[in-house]
């Protein structure tokens, strides 16, 4: 069963409706958003640079790196909850799908390979540590608290 054409054309046509819909109340993650693509990029440059993974198809880099990491981090940070235990929770709650999507996409699909020993669990860790980073440039950017909200 290969699920290239879902992978390839499925993410970012759901990033680009649901951005649509809820663009009003997005205005203010849209630096977030910006800053979640060039860490997505920068971290995906290094990755590639030292063979951790690679994209068959040049156009999924950049739509994920440029369209849906973006859209990702700007809905997370909007419905992200407030209080410590919480936003750990909505962490785990967000990275597992995004690494068991990421997983079938590796073994049921061409759109995104795996090498030199890098595996779904190191993924797991990326994007847990992702959502903190980009909230925190969020909360920085606009100088704000998290108890604030």
């Amino acid at each position: 069963m290969d699920l290239t054409k879902f992978f390839l054309y499925g993410p970012p046509i759901l990033a680009l409706i649901l951005l649509i819909i809820k663009w009003p109340g997005m205005k203010k993650f849209l630096p977030a958003g910006l800053f979640a693509s060039l860490a997505a990029n920068s971290i995906c440059h290094v990755g590639m640079i030292f063979d951790l993974w690679s994209y068959p198809f040049q156009i999924e880099e950049a739509l994920v790196n440029c369209l849906i990491v973006p859209v990702m981090a700007m809905f997370w940070i909007r419905y992200a909850p407030s209080g410590r235990w919480r936003l750990l929770y909505w962490s785990i709650i967000w990275s597992l799908p995004l690494t068991g999507l990421e997983y079938v996409g590796v073994h049921y699909s061409n759109i995104f390979k795996y090498g030199n020993g890098y595996d779904w669990y190191y993924s797991l860790i990326l994007w847990l540590l992702s959502w903190f980073v980009w909230y925190g440039f969020h909360l920085w950017f606009y100088n704000d608290s998290p108890n604030k909200q």
